[in-house]
């Protein structure tokens, strides 16, 4: 298209909730880790207001409009850790890259503990 018929029309806004839910989708795809998940009384207040609220993530944006990512995990007992919070940055990564188009600064993996697989009868 050439430029004299190029029109702009403005600006386009992506709150930090939306970046969330995209990582939140992603690593409910990742099998041997779960978000770190809030308590019983903040869950329900947030439940009852009809507020998404994704405690074990966290989505900054410094001065120069960079976008960091810090997820908190739990982690099943067994799994290497090291292979698999790498497998959830490159998952977080190609999630916010495909559907908002952001380049992310920075993705930090956070274990906050293990935790023995449910057991499958």
């Amino acid at each position: 298209m050439k430029d004299e018929y190029k029109v702009d029309l403005g600006s386009i806004k992506v709150h930090k909730r939306v970046l969330a839910e995209i990582v939140h989708n992603a690593i409910l795809d990742l099998k041997g880790l779960r978000l770190k998940s809030q308590d019983v009384v903040s869950g329900m207040f947030t439940d009852l207001l009809g507020i998404k609220k994704y405690p074990g993530i966290s989505v900054s944006v410094d001065k120069n409009n960079q976008v960091a990512i810090e997820v908190k995990v739990i982690m099943h007992h067994g799994m290497n850790i090291p292979q698999l919070a790498k497998q959830a940055q490159d998952l977080i990564r190609q999630s916010i890259e495909q559907t908002v188009d952001i380049e992310l600064k920075d993705i930090h993996i956070n274990v906050q503990g293990m935790e023995r697989p449910p057991v499958k009868e």
